[in-house]
């Protein structure tokens, strides 16, 4: 199966709307680097928003050596390269990627600020993520307490021997690598975040309302758009994930301030640290 489809079908979890954004943003800022951090296989991003600007130069880079050489063996276009975390080059870009990056890292703020000081003149970055206390998440949560219990494991068994194993997809691969969330932003810690890193959101957009454990399997079909749109009308609070289109603030970082995890975010960081210890991508 190819990944060349210049648009991506859309999913419960928006990811032909993430890439509308990315054009729009792309179409108005009209970048000629872009650096896409944390791309992953690089199959839901990278991949057909280089295919989609082939006069823009693109860098996808990740800290999965195994992911990296994956992407680097598939028939990318001539305008993108993938580059190791560690081999990446040290260099100013017009427009950063940051997409599910931030609720894996260890100090979210320090990236924002590298990122800042990665951009050029008039640089532009996106960043995208999980709403910390969204449907998706919430539904992350309840699977954890499930597959932990070891509840999970015996309604799989029952749902394998009623439906037979599913076959996997390694088109469907977002990355090699297992890489817990160890952060879970609210929407105002989120924008606190850029603002003390030195950006001011110019602009912003939730991606979708349901998605994640079980409601994959219930939101199908004509549901994939209406839920993509019911986000456009609720509140922020609402939809799984966001979209933040950053640009430099005239003021520069404030002092540097170390970003606090809550008492219920360290709580929610072990259980996913546990839910996903010893377990191996079935893609290798």
């Amino acid at each position: 199966m190819g990944f060349t489809a210049m648009l991506l079908s859309e999913n419960a979890y928006g990811r032909a709307k993430r890439q509308r954004f990315l054009e729009a943003v792309i179409g108005d800022s009209k970048p000629r680097t872009v650096l896409d951090f944390g791309c992953g296989t690089g199959t839901q991003l990278t991949w057909p928003l280089a295919e989609a600007f082939p006069q823009i130069s693109f860098l996808g880079v990740d800290s999965d050596r195994a992911t990296i050489d994956w992407a680097r063996h598939q028939p990318v276009p001539s305008n993108l390269v993938y580059a190791v975390q560690d081999d990446a080059p040290d260099e100013r870009f017009d427009l950063i990627i940051a997409s599910e990056v931030l609720e894996h890292v260890e100090a979210p703020d320090d990236l924002l600020r590298h990122f800042r000081d990665q951009l050029g003149e008039g640089g532009r970055l996106v960043v995208t993520i999980p709403n910390g206390f969204g449907p998706f998440e919430m539904m992350s949560l309840t699977e954890h307490l499930l597959t932990l219990s070891g509840v999970l494991s015996v309604l799989r068994r029952v749902k394998h021997l009623i439906l037979g194993k599913p076959r996997i997809d390694s088109s469907e691969a977002l990355t090699l690598a297992i890489s817990p969330h160890v952060n879970f932003f609210s929407r105002s810690v989120m924008l606190g975040l850029l603002r003390d890193a030195g950006f001011e959101v110019v602009r912003f957009q939730p991606r979708t309302v349901f998605c994640g454990f079980i409601i994959d399997w219930l939101v199908r079909g004509p549901l994939i758009e209406w839920n993509a749109r019911l986000a456009d009308r609720l509140p922020a609070w609402c939809a799984s994930d966001w979209m933040f289109e950053c640009a430099k603030a005239s003021a520069a970082p404030v002092a540097r301030r170390a970003y606090r995890r809550t008492p219920w975010g360290r709580f929610r960081r072990y259980l996913c640290e546990r839910r996903w210890s010893g377990v191996s991508m079935p893609y290798h």
